[in-house]
């Protein structure tokens, strides 16, 4: 146990938020008590890296368990338990020292220092600024000051400003930032040629071949797909222990709503928009894919191609967002704990391409009835604001009729993804068993 009275005050505040949300379930329901670090963060209402901190000193106690998720979760130890029981609290958080911790110090101002004039924000330097260029490349060339545009002084006085190099890969980050589902590499690399595909149904080929060849046309007309996996797809057999992510839960109550603003509230009061949004890469925000279910995309013939008709809109520079259920569903709920919900369902609902994989009735069948209500919503939410907007949608289904997906969906969302992506098509090639029995 630590000696030091400042650590132990922090040690033994945390724990007792810890065991308090461990007691409340965070009305997750019986039997969860994986608690996100944020959460914790917000009940201690410290510094999230501070109790990151705290959280490990803690761990290497024995008094919690730390999981290995995103964001990170710990799990309270019997023995935490014990000794959080046995703790004396204060009535308000501890202090923590910000010598002892070095995101805490303060920095000095933008421009001042040994150096010389400085930016303490890697994006405000430009991409072909000689601190940022990539290796091997020993002339930048022209560069602006991170703005996007190059200013020169111009005739009588005058000022004349063009765009740099680098604002369209601004502009793209900024876009794709604010959409999500990024078309990763991993996402680049698994898109096969759908043609090729042996499993693709026969009357799909030419029309998955029309999108990819001609992604102008469709995207220009708002033209929609939705390709369904058959039940003796492999992608049906092997994807049955999926299942939606119930660390967090979307507000609910009007209380949970008003602390839902507040928290966005508090982004931007702090000016920290930017700094929130850059950091979706490595949290639930994002919403991209992770390796193994870009794997479990590419295992169809359908998931394949419309990771090929998302390469495609992605390469000639379309704004593309490529989700599956569980990734939408994780980046939504996320967003509406802490900021951004509205304007990502807004980005969601104009962008030039949307790419859904893995809407799975099996995945929705097993999911709790609240998780179902609340996904089959947005759903309709985003499918009749792209609808409405005349964008392209793409969509990939498991099961064939899709009964069952209306039944785990509702008549009405149904209706809106119809309306956005067009009927459905069986996507995956009939064997020819099943063809010799039916003739």
């Amino acid at each position: 146990m630590s000696v030091d009275a400042h650590d132990r005050a922090l040690e033994e505040w945390v724990l007792a938020k810890v065991a308090g949300l461990d007691v409340e379930g965070l009305k997750l329901g019986l039997g969860v008590r994986e608690l996100p670090l944020p959460g914790v963060a917000e009940a201690a209402e410290l510094d999230e890296r501070v109790v990151g901190v705290v959280v490990d000193r803690l761990h290497q106690r024995g008094l919690v368990r730390a999981i290995d998720a995103d964001p990170a979760r710990v799990l309270i130890t019997p023995a935490g338990r014990r000794t959080a029981g046995a703790a004396t609290l204060p009535p308000k958080p501890p202090t923590p020292d910000a010598g002892r911790f070095v995101f805490l110090r303060p920095a000095a101002p933008v421009g001042i220092g040994p150096a010389g004039p400085r930016s303490t924000d890697d994006e405000e330097l430009c991409d072909f600024h000689p601190q940022r260029r990539r290796k091997g490349t020993m002339d930048p060339g022209e560069y602006c000051d991170g703005s996007g545009w190059v200013v020169d002084g111009g005739r009588g006085g005058g000022r004349v400003s063009r765009a740099c190099r680098c604002r369209p890969l601004r502009i793209q980050r900024n876009r794709d930032r604010r959409l999500g589902g990024r078309v990763t590499t991993e996402t680049l690399n698994f898109g096969l040629a759908s043609s090729l595909h042996p499993e693709l149904h026969p009357a799909l080929t030419p029309v998955v071949a029309g999108w990819t060849r001609d992604i102008d046309g469709h995207l220009r007309d708002g033209r929609g797909l939705w390709m369904t996996v058959g039940p003796w797809d492999r992608q049906e057999r092997g994807g049955s222990g999926a299942a939606l992510d119930g660390a967090d839960r979307p507000p609910q109550t009007q209380e949970e709503f008003a602390q839902a603003t507040a928290r966005a509230g508090r982004l931007l009061d702090a000016d920290a928009i930017v700094s929130a949004a850059r950091t979706e890469r490595g949290s639930r925000a994002g919403g991209e894919l992770s390796l193994m279910e870009v794997q479990k995309v590419a295992q169809t013939a359908a998931g394949s191609s419309a990771a090929a008709i998302a390469r495609a809109a992605y390469n000639a520079g379309y704004g593309v967002a490529l989700y599956s259920l569980s990734s939408l569903y994780r980046s939504l709920v996320y967003l509406s704990k802490y900021g951004g919900y509205r304007a990502r369902l807004q980005a969601l609902a104009e962008c030039d391409l949307l790419v859904l994989v893995g809407l799975d009735q099996q995945v929705l069948a097993r999911a709790a009835p609240w998780q179902r209500e609340w996904l089959s919503e947005q759903l309709e939410l985003i499918a009749y604001g792209r609808y409405e907007h005349c964008r392209a949608t793409v969509l990939v289904s498991t099961g064939w009729p899709l009964e069952a997906l209306e039944q785990a969906l509702s008549s009405e969302t149904l209706h809106r993804l119809t309306c956005a992506a067009g009927e459905p098509l069986l996507a995956s090639r009939i064997p020819e068993k099943k063809i010799a029995h039916h003739a």
